[in-house]
């Protein structure tokens, strides 16, 4: 099978997207049956990207558009940015470019347009949830025969451990942990007001990963709720966040899926989840879920994993459980099942 994969964007994203990615591609590569080229248009892409992956050829995007140069084009990156004559598998992870439109016009025209035109354009689109997978028929009118689901998993990465590689500033503070928290649908703010509730003394803190926006910002400072902010973290730094965290807070109104909550689940932390979105599905019934809004809930659901041992026990337990045996290596094997299955789909209709 010769496959294309827009690489416009993996040589920059690391996490999120681009992990996922990496993640297809080894797959890919250690089958030894698939012709795999990296296809970018940016100039400055193809040493790195030669580097990176030499088991790989690197083309211009240009060549997707050639009949026969491919049986299957893959766009991992939320949409297409080049058209392509073979059958086009297109990952979309969310909606949120819709229902969550950036504010600036050219930004937003940005996010948008691939999508759209993966809407028109794409044979199949893979997305990571059933929720997901509602949002963007709802949302984009969209048939759900044309859309697959391949659900993520934690890498083998993210396994529970000891761990002291903390920020030193943490000492042995106690601490609720909040992964990503600048755009609104995070949430951050009904957390703040729950931990302004739930929170006693200076060695219990809120630990940001990223940073706040100024709103929630403000809001730390007026409610006197000491909010650590961690610049973006290593992977290594991360996993010893969740490690050792008391609890790892998920309080979002929207996730495409929930792969923070998992990679913590998988660590061994205390997750506590919203009970909305895809999160349900992500943390595979292992989290405390709770009413997004309810801040008074998510106060009494922090405080008690603070002072029952056991009920933090018992949380970091089920997270284990849920992913000690999970099959880490199933999504690329679905993944790949479904490019395979395009590949002898026929090409697509002219762009």
């Amino acid at each position: 099978m010769r496959l294309g994969v827009d690489a416009s964007n993996l040589a920059r994203d690391r996490r999120g997207m681009g992990r996922l990615a990496r993640n297809i591609l080894a797959a890919a590569f250690a089958g030894g049956e698939i012709e795999v080229t990296l296809l970018s248009a940016r100039r400055g892409d193809a040493r790195a990207l030669r580097a990176e992956f030499p088991a790989a050829r690197v083309c211009g995007s240009n060549s997707a558009r050639r009949r026969a140069a491919y049986d299957v084009v893959w766009y991992p990156f939320n949409g297409m940015l080049f058209g392509a004559a073979a059958p086009a598998l297109v990952t979309v992870h969310d909606a949120f470019a819709f229902t969550e439109p950036h504010p600036e016009r050219v930004a937003r025209w940005r996010e948008q347009r691939p999508i759209l035109r993966a809407v028109r354009a794409a044979t199949r689109i893979c997305t990571d949830s059933e929720w997901s997978r509602g949002e963007l028929v709802r949302v984009l009118a969209l048939d759900p025969a044309r859309i697959s689901v391949v659900r993520p998993v934690p890498e083998p990465f993210w396994y529970p451990a000891a761990d002291a590689r903390l920020p030193a500033r943490l000492g042995q503070r106690r601490y609720v942990l909040l992964v990503g928290a600048r755009e609104r649908r995070k949430n951050a703010g009904m957390l703040i007001r729950a931990c302004a509730r739930a929170l006693r003394g200076p060695d219990e803190t809120l630990v940001v990963v990223g940073e706040l926006n100024p709103e929630d910002r403000r809001l730390a400072l007026a409610l006197g709720v000491s909010a650590g902010e961690v610049a973006p973290a290593s992977d290594e730094t991360v996993r010893a966040l969740y490690r050792n965290a008391s609890a790892v807070a998920v309080p979002s109104l929207a996730e495409g899926f929930g792969l923070v909550a998992a990679e913590a689940l998988a660590c061994g932390a205390p997750v506590l989840a919203a009970d909305a979105a895809a999160l349900p599905e992500a943390t595979a019934g292992a989290a405390m879920l709770l009413d997004p809004l309810d801040a008074g809930a998510w106060a009494d659901a922090i405080r008690a994993v603070l002072d029952e041992p056991g009920r933090a026990a018992a949380l970091r337990a089920r997270g284990v459980a849920a992913f000690a045996t999970a099959d880490r290596g199933r999504p690329a094997r679905e993944f790949l099942a479904l490019l395979r299955e395009l590949a002898g789909a026929g090409a697509p209709p002219a762009l």
